[in-house]
């Protein structure tokens, strides 16, 4: 089969082609890490078929930001700062709870406060990412009907 030029490649499949080019994988180890067949993942990168939610959560599982990759909003990686203005007048009660924590990581060692930092990122990203698929869901489901 003849490879379409990326420019005529449906959206979904040009950011899913872009993003594992970021990730510097070949299409093989891409598949391998999402647990696919090659060839699935061939018919995802030349616009024959879009990923379900099954590889959609693995994807997610690299780091790409789901809703980018669905609709091109937003920023690539889902691990990247939003740029946002936020102002922690906005949110007193957030501004308090975080500064909660940071009181409490003061008595802890560098080596378990590092770990327990990773832990709460780890929680908050899976979190926004599943946030992120629901309002993909609704959006999509709105659409259809």
């Amino acid at each position: 089969m003849p490879k379409r030029p990326l420019k005529s490649l449906p959206p979904v499949a040009q950011r899913l082609r872009e993003w594992r080019k970021k990730l510097a994988l070949t299409q093989m180890a891409l598949a391998e890490r999402l647990n696919i067949d090659i060839g699935v993942l061939r018919k995802y990168e030349n616009g024959i078929n879009v990923p379900g939610g099954r590889v959609l959560a693995s994807l997610g599982e690299t780091g790409v930001n789901l809703n980018w990759l669905l609709t091109g909003d937003g920023q690539m990686d889902a691990t990247q700062t939003p740029k946002a203005d936020f102002q922690w007048s906005d949110n007193p009660d957030l501004a308090r709870r975080l500064a909660a924590i940071a009181g409490l990581l003061d008595g802890i060692d560098e080596e378990k406060r590092s770990a327990v930092l990773d832990e709460i990122f780890s929680r908050v990203q899976e979190a926004k990412r599943v946030a992120d698929l629901e309002d993909l869901v609704t959006a999509m489901t709105k659409r259809i009907a």
